[in-house]
């Protein structure tokens, strides 16, 4: 398995690595390396674990000004994309594979057989992480899915084309952003450091699937592209703010689009209304916390963003068919 990435029309190598039989028969149950790149245009670090079938590769790139690298592999690979911070596009030699193109804080599911091609950089700072999985280790985490989208998906790995599984890269939700630091940061060793990150790789891919299936725009016919992604952007921001949530207006302004766009592709993305989804997403960690906290209903009241715990046990009664005080004291 070997990987080059150079400076396009430049000798200078950003990275060069091989993994050779002796690495994937080593009895280690982790094999870990780190890159250190400075050179003139570009100064960072790449860091690598290998575990059985699974590659990690995370990158912290500071780039003096956009940059254009050649790559080429000799492995075929199903890739977890994440694109942390920057912009990128790749772009492939094979004729009629469209360039695949990342904004910052979006992923997605890559399938890429052995090939070369140019990627783009267009920021002063990419941080990108990458979990390469052998196909076999993906297609036997998968057997059993009966999923259309994932069925093509795999029959384009078995004629070795390039496939994209979402049809539109997806923001990197916060539980995502949780289980990536929990990648990244882990100072656990030996064997341990193994069986986590295993489970910490298969817990990220099954997020992936799940936004990436279950969200599928097949039934939006009237969701432009673009509008795509802000709508998911903009439930990933309802969702952290379920205390002190945004108004339509400041919501449509962050994500980059207008309230019309706003109410009117949520609704048909998700099934509901912007106030929907923040009434039943509070009532559900209202929810959450009688049953498995010691706090009282005012302090439930007040972390979920009511004002007046009243207006609470009324949306709280309307919602689950009691109030709240009731509901905790059937635990």
């Amino acid at each position: 398995m070997h990987l080059k990435i150079h400076l396009r029309d430049l000798e200078e190598i950003l990275l060069e690595q091989t993994v050779d039989r002796a690495m994937l028969v080593s009895n280690e149950p982790v094999i870990e390396r780190v890159t250190t790149i400075d050179l003139a245009s570009s100064r960072g670090t790449y860091r690598e674990i290998l575990l059985d079938g699974i590659h990690i590769g995370y990158g912290d790139l500071r780039l003096k000004q956009t940059t254009l690298l050649q790559f080429e592999s000799d492995f075929e690979t199903v890739e977890m994309h994440f694109d942390l911070c920057g912009q990128s596009e790749a772009a492939f030699r094979e004729p009629g594979v469209a360039p695949y193109q990342f904004s910052s804080n979006t992923h997605n599911l890559i399938y890429v057989p052995g090939t070369k091609g140019t990627m783009h950089l267009n920021a002063s700072h990419a941080r990108i992480l990458e979990i390469n999985i052998r196909p076999s280790v993906f297609e036997h985490y998968l057997s059993g899915s009966d999923h259309h989208r994932l069925a093509a998906f795999q029959m384009h790995m078995q004629h070795q084309q390039h496939s994209l599984l979402g049809r539109h890269n997806l923001p990197i939700s916060p539980a995502m952003h949780h289980v990536i630091e929990a990648i990244v940061n882990c100072s656990r060793t030996g064997v341990y450091k193994k069986l986590f990150l295993e489970a910490k790789v298969i817990e990220l891919l099954m997020l992936q699937l799940e936004q990436l299936l279950e969200h599928d725009c097949e039934g939006c016919p009237h969701l432009r592209p673009q509008d795509y992604e802000k709508m998911h952007h903009a439930k990933a921001i309802l969702l952290t703010h379920l205390d002190d949530p945004y108004s339509l207006t400041d919501l449509a302004r962050q994500v980059g689009t207008n309230e019309f766009t706003l109410k009117k592709g949520f609704k048909e993305l998700f099934g509901t209304s912007v106030f929907g989804m923040l009434g039943d997403e509070r009532m559900k960690k209202a929810q959450a916390l009688l049953l498995n906290t010691t706090k009282s209903v005012a302090e439930i009241s007040q972390e979920i963003g009511y004002k007046y715990p009243h207006h609470f046990n009324a949306a709280f009664k309307k919602k689950f068919g009691v109030p709240p005080g009731r509901y905790k004291s059937f635990d």
